[in-house]
């Protein structure tokens, strides 16, 4: 059995350089890693194709990271967002393949700016910042390299890494997520680097993962440096609507790692005990029952309340709103409940959903920051929920629309009542609905330019915008909003990075309607590269992201889909479905046990639009 390196001086070392890059004046220079190098091999290799599926030992899973690795079918490579996705940092070099570094300098200066590490595996390109520029806010987009600051310790190069997608520890399931942090060390001894990784992720491990991998110098630059790659066809009928997975217990791989490798199930299972050469002793001391009993417990969520997230907040929450370039002519505002986009241009500024309604006089100012004297012309809500609409009534009468004025809109049987005063307000017809049944605003922040079926189009500042309907998805009046040249998404309620899906079952929600929505948000996207960048997605709540995200939020919502139905299948009460917590690999990430949308809310709410689905609206 493999045991993972975990000296304490490794430990210490990490420690120290962590406060060195907090704390210390930058050292300016250090040994100098360029070249061409290949892995020589080592305990960090084993993240390669190679590794056996349920084959987790060495590696400190917690409840979550072991479930999740559980139920994942391999079969799930296959999807178009999984199967040219770029490697993480520590898979990047840890897992083989040709790197070449070299140093950015400053033309003048000849001051360092950055080290550059290329990696032939997914063609990833490093920039490691040397300048001590900081991390960027939690609300901006990651990537699978993430983003790194390093510092020289003596003959060290340490580094440390955030805003990483979620990505493989090993290609067997055993993820790592969003949230991870890392921290490297390369340390060069002629023409050997020794890489040493410190991988800390508060969703699927317990403790951090330490390993470490040696890399040789090329005597020659190899020729070998590209790494084609396009998505193709996924396996054949099956459905969009289906995420291959395994049940809780019944992943039919559970024992070929164990019995072709003679190691015992339970150390297969992995966790921190794995990691330490006492669990050796524990392992001769548990007797077979013992030991049965303690795997058959692993195979299963363990009985109780679900967990809250540990993940990091994206909102900033200090009472400003913070405005984040996204592409194109579309910029992010948060800060205040829900994402705001803002598209602008020579003709004025086009708003999707306006917030919570607490910061809309600083919403109102950053607008005019960006658009000087043109009008806020529109403003399209996505959801009829407060988060989304909150500012309405300010921010309606801080804009106006000049193209209405004296048209056949303004006067006359067709006219709606507020054209041209203020900006007009653009939704789906249910969601003026709910807000005047709701009578808890002004009627001057209901939408008033509605629309009945399938979408809304309109040109504005030089750029196609589609408002598309999505029924019966968080409600039943949420839409999209795709700006086309810009290629930017904004998905409202049915996109989150901080929460499970909020699925309002009396406003028309469903868990099948939210599946649709997500699938049809990815029909719009397309990657730029090897699995990221390209169309960007500004989500209801929490991070910019791209399609990988959507497509994992997918995958997430169509398996708990899953479980629940067969729980029902099998004749299950709600109290039942959510004893079993059937969310349990993931509510480290997205669950809550406190506020407006708790974890249990959304599985009853699953639950229910299962038992009783909402009619099929028209339309679409």
């Amino acid at each position: 059995m493999k045991h993972t390196t975990t000296a304490a001086g490794l430990l210490a070392l990490t420690l120290l350089g962590m406060a060195a890059l907090a704390q210390k004046p930058a050292q300016q220079s250090g040994i100098d890693l360029s070249g061409d190098w290949f892995t020589a091999g080592n305990v960090g290799t084993s993240a390669g194709a190679q590794v056996m599926l349920v084959e987790y030992e060495g590696i400190p899973v917690n409840e979550a990271g072991r479930l999740y690795a559980l139920t994942w079918n391999s079969s799930q490579m296959t999807s178009r967002q999984q199967q040219c996705a770029q490697y993480d940092p520590t898979r990047l070099t840890h897992g083989g393949g040709n790197q070449r570094i070299w140093e950015d300098r400053d033309p003048i200066t000849q001051r360092l700016i950055a080290i550059k590490l290329y990696g032939q595996i997914t063609e990833g390109t490093r920039t490691i910042w040397m300048d001590g520029r900081p991390h960027p806010p939690a609300y901006a987009k990651h990537t699978f390299l993430g983003f790194s600051t390093g510092k020289y310790e003596g003959d060290v190069l340490t580094v440390y890494t955030t805003h990483i997608k979620r990505n493989w520890i090993r290609l067997n399931g055993q993820a790592l997520s969003d949230e991870t942090t890392l921290v490297e060390h390369f340390i060069r001894h002629g023409d050997r680097i020794t890489y040493v990784t410190v991988l800390t992720d508060p969703v699927f491990l317990s403790e951090p993962l330490i390993r470490s991998t040696d890399m040789l110098r090329e005597t020659r630059s190899p020729e070998a440096w590209l790494y084609a790659c396009d998505d193709g066809e996924q396996v054949v009928g099956r459905a969009v609507d289906q995420t291959p997975h395994y049940l809780f217990g019944q992943n039919p791989y559970l024992h070929e790692y164990s019995d072709s490798r003679k190691v015992p199930l339970l150390a297969a299972l992995g966790g921190a005990d794995t990691m330490y050469p006492q669990f050796d002793t524990k392992l001769k001391n548990t007797d077979a029952t013992a030991a049965d009993a303690a795997v058959k417990a692993e195979l299963f969520p363990i009985p109780g309340p679900p967990q809250a997230s540990h993940a990091v907040d994206p909102n900033p929450r200090d009472g400003n709103i913070h405005v984040l370039p996204v592409q194109g002519n579309v910029y992010m505002f948060v800060g205040d409940g829900g994402n705001i986009a803002v598209q602008t241009g020579t003709q004025g500024a086009l708003v999707v959903d306006t917030g919570a309604g607490q910061l809309t006089d600083k919403v109102i100012a950053e607008i005019r920051k960006l658009i000087g004297d043109k009008p806020i012309q529109f403003a399209v809500n996505t959801s009829f929920h407060p988060d989304y609409t909150g500012g309405n009534v300010k921010l309606h009468a801080a804009g106006s629309d000049p193209s209405l004025l004296g048209s056949f809109f303004s006067a006359g049987g067709q006219a709606f009542a507020d054209a041209g005063v203020g900006a007009t307000m653009i939704a789906h017809q249910n969601v003026q609905n709910r807000m005047s049944e709701a009578n808890t605003m002004p009627s001057s922040g209901w939408p008033t330019d509605t629309f009945l079926e399938g979408r809304r189009r309109k040109y504005y500042n030089d750029e196609g915008v589609e408002i598309l309907w999505e029924p019966n998805a968080a409600t039943d009046g949420d839409t999209i909003v795709h700006f086309r040249r810009s290629d930017v998404i904004v998905t409202g309620d049915i996109f989150n990075t901080t929460q499970y899906p909020f699925i309002d079952v009396k406003n028309g929600g469903s868990v099948q309607g939210e599946i649709a929505a997500l699938n049809n948000i990815l029909d719009r996207t397309i990657y730029q590269h090897l699995g990221e960048g390209g169309t960007l997605v500004i989500p209801g709540h929490g991070r910019l992201c791209d399609e990988y995200e959507v497509s994992e939020y997918r995958d997430m919502v169509q398996v708990i889909r899953d479980r629940v139905q067969a729980m029902i299948k099998n004749g299950a009460t709600i109290e039942q479905v959510k004893t079993a917590r059937l969310t349990a690999d993931y509510d480290t990430r997205f669950g809550a046990i406190s506020g407006p949308w708790t974890t249990n809310m959304f599985v009853e709410a699953v639950y229910n639009s299962l038992k009783q689905p909402p009619a099929k609206k028209a339309g679409r």
